[in-house]
């Protein structure tokens, strides 16, 4: 796997060419933006520019985002250009969060059907989806009403996009996860795989990990992409996920 080759790849398919229903995708000279319709949830999907153009650029998308009355996230890869982008986000009022690994699966090198030892269920209605969010709410302390928004909205306009599950331990949801597709891109994006502490080392994780692991096989996708935080980063390498990039995300509340 060449790293470079996967990482220009990934930003033609899922960060220029990304498009997401719902939300308006726009082009502001070498930076990427999609915009919510909502106050929260609207981010930066690429940029490229000189390290000198790095401060007019950022005020630019501030002021935007601003008039806007929308907050933004502001993600980075560490093969980004330039480098330093996150010192300047911060200079300019943005939060910095938790760094994260992206990893990417050459679905090639799966064999077998892997083996799912969970009673998982796949939601498809809002409540479904507020149920999986909410668990990512309790492990993490944060709201995630925006990202359930957001995973509805793609649910309704193009439902073959994105599948949602939960795991549930007498109709209490314990643990969930949900894989991204877009059209036409050979990559599929993993996310969540959360489990509340006391549910844990009961395999859940690697249940959900396969169940998408087998879906999107199932799909003919050839790359499956993850951002790692450090305690999922050793399972998902077992599975054969292989370090691309750090990512690190920046948050801007314009509304405080």
């Amino acid at each position: 796997m060449d790293k470079k080759e996967i990482m220009a790849l990934y930003n033609q398919f899922e960060r220029i060419g990304q498009s997401v229903p719902g939300y308006e995708k726009q082009v502001n000279g070498s930076v990427v933006r999609c915009v919510s319709p909502e106050p929260q949830g609207s981010y930066i999907t690429y940029f490229h520019f000189d390290e000198e153009q790095a401060m007019p650029a950022i005020k630019k998308e501030i002021h935007f985002f601003s008039e806007q009355k929308k907050s933004f996230e502001w993600k980075t890869y560490s093969t980004d250009s330039p480098a330093n982008i996150g010192k300047h986000l911060i200079e300019q009022g943005f939060t910095q969060e938790d760094s994260e690994s992206f990893m990417v699966l050459e679905l090639d090198s799966i064999q077998n059907i892997l083996p799912v030892t969970a009673d998982i269920t796949e939601v498809y209605d809002l409540d479904g989806i507020r149920e999986a969010m909410s668990v990512q709410e309790k492990v993490w302390g944060t709201d995630h009403t925006s990202h359930a928004f957001h995973l509805h909205q793609i649910k309704q306009a193009c439902p073959e996009d994105v599948a949602v599950y939960v795991i549930y331990d007498n109709h209490i949801p314990v643990s969930s996860a949900w894989v991204l597709y877009s059209a036409d891109s050979p990559f599929a994006g993993i996310w969540g795989g959360s489990t509340l502490s006391e549910y844990r080392s009961k395999g859940y994780y690697t249940a959900l990990l396969h169940r998408r692991i087998n879906d999107a096989k199932q799909r003919g996708i050839r790359y499956l992409t993850i951002d790692a935080s450090a305690m999922s980063r050793p399972i998902v390498e077992k599975h054969g996920f292989r370090f691309i990039a750090e990512t690190t995300p920046y948050f801007l509340d314009v509304n405080h």
